[in-house]
């Protein structure tokens, strides 16, 4: 019966095709619509984004935390829970000369920082942290071709003195 089917006339297009477009595309409609931005780690229900590649899955909130499965096996611990938000998978940073310890997202270590950004977007989950001089960046995405999931730290000083991180 399925191959007996016609295909439907009139379905509604979100979009229409670049061949029926008269109108100059302006730059701010090229950002994605499936972004969101959040400026803190604080909710009443964490805020996710959920990245796969059907087989691997990455889970990750706006404070840092989630959990990695690949097909039905978890990777990284995970228990559901809305007011801490505090498991998965870390990246954690120590200043060497000073001996402070504070994590690229805000959990689990939740010091406050000077600024917070976190950007979910379709292919990947960006998280960017301010404290005091130094800027730090985590970029958190699932390879589209194999089954790993990527986490790439970026650390700026804008200070005038030189700092020795240590990222683990």
């Amino acid at each position: 019966l399925l191959l007996q089917e016609r295909m439907p006339r009139d379905v509604a297009l979100a979009r229409p095709p670049p061949e029926q477009t008269t109108e100059p595309v302006e730059s701010d409609s090229l950002v994605p619509e499936a972004q969101r931005r959040y400026t803190s780690a604080h909710s009443r229900v964490p805020r996710t984004q959920l990245l796969s590649n059907g087989r691997y899955s990455v889970m990750v909130t706006a404070a840092g935390s989630g959990y990695s499965r690949w097909r039905d096996v978890a990777v990284t611990r995970w228990r559901e829970d809305a007011t801490r938000d505090d498991r998965g998978s870390y990246v954690f940073l120590r200043d060497v000369r000073s001996g402070g310890v504070w994590s690229a997202g805000f959990q689990p270590i939740g010091t406050e920082p000077t600024s917070y950004h976190v950007s979910f977007n379709e292919d990947r989950a960006e998280i960017t942290r301010q404290d005091g001089a130094l800027t730090t960046t985590l970029e958190v995405l699932v390879s589209a071709e194999d089954d790993a999931e990527v986490r790439r730290v970026s650390i700026t000083n804008a200070g005038d003195r030189e700092r020795d991180i240590d990222v683990t």
